[in-house]
Parts: C-alpha cells; structure tokens; sequence
C-alpha cells in the first residue's frame, strides 16, 4: 500500500515557501515549477497547491487507448 508523503512547511519572510525535500522528491518538482494557489472562501485553512505543466503533452495516455491501434481499427471499418 502506498501512503501519502506529509511534511511541514513554513510561510518565511517576504511569504515565501520552501517546499520539504519528501515533497519536493515525491511529486517529482524542480526549480521553476509554477503553481496556482487556491482557498476556498468557506475553507480558509485549507490551501490548495496545482503546478502547473509547461506541456500536458502523453498526460492522459493512460485514459484513451493507444492512437495507432485506434487508427487501425478505424481504418478497418472502412469500405474498400
């Protein structure tokens, strides 16, 4: 079973914050990664943290099937 990585950060001057290395290591992020930070209005102890991908290029290969193998299916449907 995989469990979740949890560590403490703190907010430094200049609100600043330094992702934990098992965080950092975890989800695979580096120097100049971008975020969106978001609260929720009714929530506000609970903050939020996306990054934001340069390129969502093969990201959801997992959910459609493989294009070639599509393609030739399709193909095969076709009137010769």
């Amino acid at each position: 079973m995989i469990h979740a990585v949890t560590a403490e950060a703190r907010l430094r001057r200049k609100s600043q914050l330094t992702l934990p290395d098992p965080i950092v290591q975890a989800a695979n992020v580096g120097e100049g990664d971008r975020f969106v930070v978001e609260v929720a209005p009714g929530e506000p102890d609970t903050i939020t943290l996306r990054r934001v991908r340069d390129s969502y290029a093969g990201a959801l290969g997992a959910v459609y099937a493989d294009a070639d193998d599509y393609l030739q299916g399709e193909r095969a449907t076709w009137d010769r």
